[in-house]
């Protein structure tokens, strides 16, 4: 397992997330909707505070670009 994930996955898993949300929110939406556990391990690793948007979300949380969707 790992603290990175795809930009495609996450926006998979956040594409209906009501925004703003918190960290909390963002890691039960994704778990919700069968997020991997990389993914949801890499939402766990964010600053614990309210996100605006999922570029705010992309803005810290960490992107593995080598990796494959």
């Amino acid at each position: 397992m790992s603290d990175t994930t795809t930009v495609d996955r996450l926006r998979n898993v956040l594409a209906d997330v009501t925004y703003p949300a918190d960290k909390g929110q963002l890691v039960d939406h994704a778990s919700r909707n069968n997020a991997d556990e990389d993914t949801v391990h890499a939402l766990h690793a964010v600053p614990d505070r309210l996100y605006e948007s999922l570029d705010d979300v992309l803005g810290v949380i960490a992107v593995d670009q080598d990796r494959e969707a």
